[in-house]
């Protein structure tokens, strides 16, 4: 299997570094997906030799940085899998990679999931807040029950990806912020792809960034939002 990683940020370049350094051995290259940084994040690249590709997509946001770093790693990088991980310094772990790779040798998953709540209790350690601790795991057993899909973290930041996933899914047509991540699910779910889960740690002590819980573009509108896309998933499903 060839294992590639791309670091998502959006001036984040205090932190990379700290990201950089987490990425284990077990990956065979990453790069860096830059959604129009103004830090000058291309210098510090071009002084350590890394590889950045700039967010050649229409909009800036989560999930068209997604889709550019998507496109870099199974054209440009020829993997077999690519993995998410976040500029913010990692915050979700990718050393939940190994558990990955486990995953993937005993059966060809297409979308793996880190899982905050299969080690809940070290993320706790690491202040993992009960504010969103409890709606998230609330709103993830909903969404496991409606769904019928056997995970319990809808809403993680570690994400692995395989070819067949982005040769069949049309991720251009996806939502350009965050709620391209449970689009993504839903799609996987419409067209029988085989979704996983593995532990995934998650630092909250340590500096990093994170989605607000309320207001505008906030985890609660996205959440409204994935909502939404359950109703018509149900209305499609009626429809046939």
């Amino acid at each position: 299997m060839k294992i590639i990683a791309f670091i998502l940020t959006k001036n984040n370049k205090k932190l990379i570094i700290k990201a950089i350094n987490k990425i284990p051995s077990c990956i065979n290259d990453f790069f860096i997906s830059d959604d129009n940084s103004s830090d000058g994040i291309e210098i510090f690249c071009k002084t350590k030799n890394i590889n950045i590709y700039k967010n050649q997509t229409q909009n800036n946001g989560y999930g068209s940085n997604v889709k550019n770093a998507l496109k870099i790693a199974f054209q440009n990088y020829n993997a077999d899998y690519a993995v998410e991980i976040h500029g913010d310094g990692a915050q979700f772990n990718p050393l939940a990679t190994y558990d990955a790779i486990n995953l993937l040798k005993k059966d060809k998953i297409d979308l793996i999931i880190g899982s905050r709540f299969l080690n809940l209790k070290d993320n706790l350690k690491l202040g993992y807040p009960i504010s969103r601790m409890v709606p998230n795991f609330i709103i993830s057993n909903i969404e496991k029950r409606l769904l019928n899909i056997n995970i319990s973290d809808f809403h993680s930041g570690f994400r692995v990806y395989s070819r067949k996933l982005y040769s069949i899914l049309d991720v251009e047509e996806f939502s350009d912020d965050y709620l391209f991540s449970f689009e993504l699910i839903i799609q996987s779910k419409e067209n029988n792809l085989k979704i996983g889960e593995v532990p995934v740690l998650c630092d909250y002590i340590s500096e990093h960034t994170s989605h607000k819980l309320f207001g505008n573009n906030s985890a609660f509108t996205y959440q409204l939002k994935t909502f939404k896309l359950i109703y018509h998933y149900f209305v499609k499903k009626l429809l046939k």
